[in-house]
């Protein structure tokens, strides 16, 4: 039997990593018992879901009591070997006093020692003094990682049933769409929501058939009149339509005096241009694709992991995108509109949040803005480890 020793740590992916490359056995974990409280169930399921671990300990140790702790650890220890199994230590992520007692430990009973670069996914092997080492002597067996697993390995859960549908198409044809309209959205950000908004509450196709528009121009001209946003002109309003006409996103647009008529291309379009804020994360999630192993749009993050789906039972966060790279999983904000100081620190603290909560200290933090961040919020993101793009 195949049995691995390791120190239990805050972050699941280092109590984790081992298992997700080889066929183990048994884990022993050693840690102190507030942390084992915590992640007890957490890492246990996990391991015996998508592991196949049979079968799980955790050992609590003393604080500050290194005697103690290699008594402790060495009781273990020697019933494993007395019982003829295959021992490997695994010091991934482990604390200065622990890394210590298995660096003793190791010596005295030669058994190999290894570590994990979790960001290069990269097993380091420690084993000068020893006879095998678990790269040659324990059989492979690859667990990879996704999004799903993830959040999973946090104690949360995606929770598919509230993705909206246009944040799940990966048809060709749309995503050339996504980039045609991105580009009129990004030369016209200061009208962007305002005119997502217009389209939504004014411009609403009268055949759900064919996605058809029209209106007379001086109802159009009223609403505009009547906005609190900065979309006031009828002219500005024109330059957008013209602009997603010429790029095949709006078909038969025509626009007079009198009339104003145009088609939706299709549902998904239609979809997209009302939910302003839909094609920065699009187009975002794009980008991210080419240069990741999946990425995910508008993904709505269940904090404990069960999916009650009964109002106000469900404490849930959205992640405007959330993309992975290996081990590494970028959690990214994206806000097309202009923020004011209170929504600027709102975006900051709860991206920090969601991305502590869900991936840890080695993912990454994003907030990608259609308008630029003060001095203030820009120096306060760099602070919080956040890039802003």
């Amino acid at each position: 039997m195949v049995v691995n020793f390791e120190f239990l740590g805050e972050e699941a992916i280092e109590n984790l990593i081992t298992c997700m490359n080889f066929k183990i056995d048994k884990l022993v974990y050693f840690g102190y018992q507030d942390t084992i409280d915590v992640q007890r169930d957490i890492t246990e399921n996990f391991l015996k879901k998508y592991c196949d671990v049979k079968n799980v300990m955790f050992v609590a140790l003393p604080h500050n009591n290194m005697q103690e702790i290699i008594k402790i650890m060495r009781s273990e220890i020697q019933k494993e070997i007395d019982n003829k199994n295959q021992i490997y230590f695994d010091i991934t992520g482990g604390e200065s006093l622990i890394l210590v007692a298995f660096g003793m430990l190791s010596m005295d009973y030669e058994t190999p020692m290894h570590m994990y670069d979790i960001e290069n996914d990269k097993l380091i092997e420690l084993d000068a003094n020893t006879k095998t080492n678990i790269s040659q002597n324990v059989e492979k067996r690859k667990v990879a990682m996704t999004l799903d697993l993830l959040v999973k390995m946090h104690g949360g859960k995606i929770n598919t049933n509230l993705k909206k549908d246009i944040k799940g198409i990966n048809d060709q044809d749309f995503m050339d769409d996504i980039e045609l309209i991105y580009q009129t959205a990004k030369n016209n950000w200061s009208y962007w929501n305002p005119f997502s908004d217009l389209l939504r509450s004014t411009m609403v196709p009268v055949n759900s058939s064919d996605f058809s528009v029209k209106k007379k121009t001086s109802t159009i001209i009223k609403a505009l009149s009547a906005s609190k946003s900065s979309l006031k002109s009828i002219k500005q309003l024109n330059k957008i339509v013209d602009e997603l006409a010429l790029k095949g996103i709006l078909l038969d647009v025509k626009h007079s005096e009198e009339n104003y008529s145009f088609r939706f291309k299709n549902k998904e379009i239609k979809e997209c241009l009302w939910e302003g804020g839909s094609i920065l994360e699009l187009h975002t999630c794009l980008k991210e694709s080419k240069i990741n192993n999946e990425c995910q749009v508008g993904v709505h993050l269940d904090w404990d992991g069960i999916i009650h789906g009964i109002p106000g039972q469900d404490v849930l966060n959205e992640i405007d995108v959330l993309s992975l790279n290996g081990n590494i999983p970028t959690f990214i904000s994206c806000k097309s509109g202009k923020m004011g100081s209170q929504q600027a620190l709102h975006a900051l603290y709860e991206l920090e949040t969601v991305t502590r909560r869900f991936g840890g200290k080695y993912a990454k933090k994003v907030l990608v803005t259609a308008k630029g961040l003060g001095n203030v919020y820009m120096e306060r993101a760099k602070e919080m480890g956040i890039e802003v793009r």
